[in-house]
């Protein structure tokens, strides 16, 4: 349990394409997160901690007794982890505590801090960022119910409002600037570089708009099988992804390698053998990315990145403003039942402690008690218990809701004197302030 002698805060620490540009966002992001949860937990005054990473953000979402030394911790090891561009990273980290920070996480789920408003991929990815610390064990109860509130508030939004109909993931927003580069996709050869997530949502994007046969490709070649199949395109294996490129007009980008799979020099030969005279267009959506910037710099070649996308996204959310202040109100109803959900969830274990001492008190005195009555049939045991039961809940559900109602007005006073007063002075409780 948390201390009693300090409250909580959630606290909410981060990088978005808000602020930060591509390469600070791939300089700080995580490729070995089982290693950052410990290093995370190792911090001052952190107890539960969740990561959140996708292609425009890297935010970590923390428990902690100690606020100011959290922020200024937490702050610290992520700017760090942008090496040589710390400073930068420095100035564009955001923060947020408690309503803040609950606040941010619901406008997160309903796609009101996406790039492109309204995304639906950002509900799963903040399930899986929980689980994900969940099974390093990293992340409790605390962090556990506020994602769960959030996942429940982004699914509202979508059933309730328009948010997410349109182009709604970076993946669309792509196709779309290339539909815009292009004029149109007529006789035009398109290879998506990546099967997975975003690289389905960028061929089902495409295939809903081009006559010709998308070519995918993807490392694992069942995959890219599996979905040229769905969209009558046509797969194609890795190792022959060069002889691909050499017609091709436009080639999308959304793999998750850790390194270049388009390089300068790849991309040089292939311009030489080239029989397609249109320039090539690329389009990088992957994070990190995975073609090499400097082949912008190559003639005939066109490369444009995630923060190309800023001008799509703008324009989406104009087109969805009354979606985006239906969302708001729906976001500031759930705001206020989160944050009650989130001081009495910190009181929960508590609660929980206090009733199960109390109902191991009555089953032994009860034994006792039936043990001198002597003979006693199941009938008269089972009116002795419910009796028992009955006057327990009695004397303590008063008592239980007024410490759920301390924890609600930071009565912090209250709080700590609890687990005195219930003679668990072993045990600490765990409560919030602030929120």
């Amino acid at each position: 349990m948390h201390s009693s002698a300090k409250a909580i805060s959630i606290i909410n620490v981060r990088l978005t394409h808000k602020n930060a540009r591509v390469p600070l966002l791939e300089a700080a992001s995580f490729k070995d997160k089982g290693n950052a949860f410990s290093e995370l937990l190792l911090l001052d005054s952190i107890n539960e901690c969740v990561i959140l990473q996708t292609c425009n953000r890297v935010e970590l979402y923390l428990v902690s007794e100690n606020g100011e030394a959290a922020i200024k911790a937490a702050k610290s090891y992520l700017a760090n982890r942008a090496g040589f561009m710390s400073e930068e990273a420095s100035k564009a980290i955001e923060c947020a505590v408690n309503e803040d920070a609950f606040r941010h996480i619901l406008k997160i789920a309903s796609g009101l801090e996406s790039m492109v408003i309204g995304e639906d991929q950002v509900i799963n990815q903040l399930w899986n960022a929980y689980v994900a610390a969940e099974n390093a064990k990293a992340a409790g109860t605390v962090l556990k119910h506020l994602f769960f509130r959030a996942v429940t508030v982004g699914q509202r939004v979508r059933k309730e409002t328009s948010i997410n109909k349109g182009a709604v993931s970076v993946g669309s927003a792509a196709v779309e600037l290339a539909e815009s580069l292009l004029g149109n996709f007529d006789d035009k050869k398109i290879v998506v570089m990546g099967a997975g997530e975003t690289g389905t949502l960028v061929a089902k994007a495409l295939a809903r708009r081009c006559l010709c046969p998308i070519f995918i490709a993807n490392r694992t070649y069942d995959r890219a099988v599996r979905l040229a199949e769905e969209l009558s395109g046509k797969a194609v294996r890795f190792d022959k992804l060069a002889e691909t490129i050499l017609d091709a007009d436009v080639v999308i980008c959304s793999t998750s390698a850790p390194h270049y799979l388009l390089t300068t020099d790849i991309v040089s030969s292939l311009l030489v053998q080239r029989s397609n005279k249109n320039d090539l267009l690329i389009i990088d959506i992957s994070n990190p990315r995975n073609v090499e910037k400097t082949i912008a710099d190559l003639e005939k070649v066109k490369l444009y990145n995630i923060d190309d996308l800023q001008l799509i996204a703008e324009r989406n959310k104009q087109q969805r403003q009354d979606c985006v202040c239906a969302a708001n109100k729906i976001i500031d109803e759930e705001l206020f039942i989160v944050n009650r959900a989130m001081k009495t969830e910190n009181v929960s274990k508590l609660i929980a402690e206090v009733l199960s001492r109390t109902e191991e008190i009555r089953q032994k005195e009860l034994t006792k008690a039936l043990n001198m009555m002597g003979t006693v049939d199941d009938r008269e045991k089972k009116i002795l218990g419910d009796l028992t039961s009955i006057l327990l809940k009695q004397t303590f559900v008063p008592l239980i809701e007024n410490l759920r109602m301390a924890a609600m007005d930071n009565d912090i006073e209250l709080l700590e004197a609890a687990p005195r007063l219930f003679k668990m002075t072993s045990q600490k409780s765990n409560h919030e302030t602030g929120a």
